[in-house]
């Protein structure tokens, strides 16, 4: 193939081998090896895009293609030191669990000896729930003056004007489409099935139009409350789709607040409009990330996630067995480095900040004899000041997990419901995830905020309110 085979394979004649010379023999099977592996990756690269071509040409056909029958038993991999192993332990329910009723059964006496005596009682609790309708008919007193000609009528509740259902069933209904992922068929479906006559207009009205400048308003203090209270910032994206066409699901967050914001590109201008910065300017608070160059230069002190620079050495997929074992042993080299920046963070020292920058130094200069991976490894040389920014800011994470988490809701959110159509849509995702992210980071019911701000009572605390508390 092509480019692939080195001009010393080339232009190699057994004949001028040296074999005493065991530096160039060395030299000369390492080149060969190396030329192997690039081979066997690039066939098994076309291989996949004839397969490709193959189940095309069998679709365009109306045949199907080759199925995709996973593995028996799946490859074992190897936990990142930030997955610590959960310890389980059974704790009692009960006291958690709200009596709505309490019901005092006796016993049959006459089963009972005479000289029972009664010690009180045992008590057994059974959850259990109730789905049904309260659909209420409103009397609406009226009065007629003759004098004025004029009718006077009572007014209804402000949550339950100009609407045709309660706050109590449009919380259900975004609650389901959100935190429970329904579609808003399956939705009309569950609420028919349950007495309520709804249509599939009304529903998708009560998630994308109804209160949306309320909720436009909470996520917008979510976004600045956030960015005013935080030490650090992560922020990350993923592919989404509105109105047919490919956009961005961005977030920023950290571990009390997410803001998620749904953008045509990706560019630095664009991402510069959803934090708010103008041309040039900076952010002061540490931003930590992938190494997306267009969050390069956002803010006065960048830090690269490690957990991502690691995966670039995870997906090395060497043929050769020799190759193998020269990545897994620097992988383990790589995770023993990781662990030593997370000790530093626990426990300031001068002494250990410089051995750290030595071995950095040390660790990305080796040469393995690799060709892939030895490129990988100057790859992450070039990165060493952002990789190192926790020894000057030890308040940031090593790792963009927070963000990556956040986004994944987006994720499932666009697998099943494929994107938005209209821009009310596409401001009700933003300010949804935005909401139900915050809540659940906050231990704040998702539901029962959502009932709050659909009923108008406004009766618990704002997310912003928590946030700033929280900091």
């Amino acid at each position: 193939m092509p480019g692939l085979i080195s001009k010393d394979i080339l232009t190699f004649d057994l004949n001028e081998l040296d074999l005493d010379n065991k530096d160039q023999v060395r030299d000369r099977i390492a080149g060969l090896l190396n030329t192997i592996e690039e081979l066997s990756q690039a066939y098994e690269e076309l291989r996949k895009v004839v397969q490709q071509q193959k189940d095309e040409i069998n679709w365009l056909k109306g045949e199907k293609g080759r199925p995709k029958i996973p593995p028996n038993v799946p490859q074992a991999q190897s936990k990142s030191p930030v997955e610590k192993p959960k310890k389980w332990e059974k704790s009692s329910k009960k006291p958690r669990i709200k009596i709505d009723r309490t019901e005092y059964i006796k016993i049959d006496k006459s089963t009972l000896p005479p000289d029972a005596m009664s010690i009180g009682y045992r008590r057994v609790v059974r959850q259990n729930i109730k789905f049904e309708t309260d659909n209420t008919e409103y009397c609406l007193e009226r009065f007629y003056s003759p004098s004025l000609k004029r009718t006077y009528e009572a007014k209804l509740p402000e949550s339950l004007q100009n609407t045709e259902f309660g706050s109590d069933l449009k919380a259900f209904i975004t609650y389901l489409y959100y935190a429970g992922r329904v579609t808003e068929n399956k939705i009309e479906k569950i609420l028919e099935e349950s007495g309520i006559i709804i249509s599939a207009g009304q529903i998708s009205n009560i998630l994308t139009k109804e209160k949306g400048e309320e909720f436009s308003a909470e996520k917008q203090a979510i976004f600045e409350t956030g960015m005013k209270i935080a030490d650090y910032l992560h922020i990350d994206d993923t592919g989404a789709r509105h109105k047919g066409s490919n956009h961005f699901l961005f977030v920023l967050c950290n571990e009390k607040f997410s803001a998620f914001s749904i953008l045509e590109s990706k560019s630095k201008k664009a991402v510069r409009r959803f934090l708010g910065l103008k041309d040039e300017e900076k952010m002061k608070t540490p931003l930590v990330s992938d190494d997306a160059g267009q969050l390069r230069d956002l803010s006065l002190c960048h830090a690269l996630c490690w957990i991502h620079e690691i995966r670039h050495y995870k997906k090395l997929t060497p043929y050769l067995n020799h190759h193998k074992v020269i990545l897994n042993k620097f992988i383990t080299k790589l995770w023993k480095y990781y662990k030593l920046l997370d000790r530093y963070k626990a426990n300031l020292n001068k002494s250990r900040k410089m051995y750290i920058l030595r071995r950095f130094g040390v660790l990305f200069s080796t040469v393995t004899g690799y060709r892939a991976l030895d490129k990988r490894i100057a790859l992450t040389k070039k990165k060493k000041g952002r990789l190192l920014a926790v020894l000057d800011h030890p308040e940031i994470p090593l790792h963009n997990n927070t963000a990556e988490i956040a986004v994944r809701e987006g994720v499932i959110k666009k697998n099943i419901s494929y994107g938005t159509r209209s821009e009310y849509g596409k401001t009700a995702w933003e300010n949804m995830l935005s909401i139900l992210d915050t809540c659940r980071k906050l231990g704040v019911s998702f539901y029962e905020y959502l009932r709050d701000i659909y009923s108008n009572s406004y009766a618990l605390p704002r997310l912003a309110e928590l946030i700033d508390k929280a900091s």
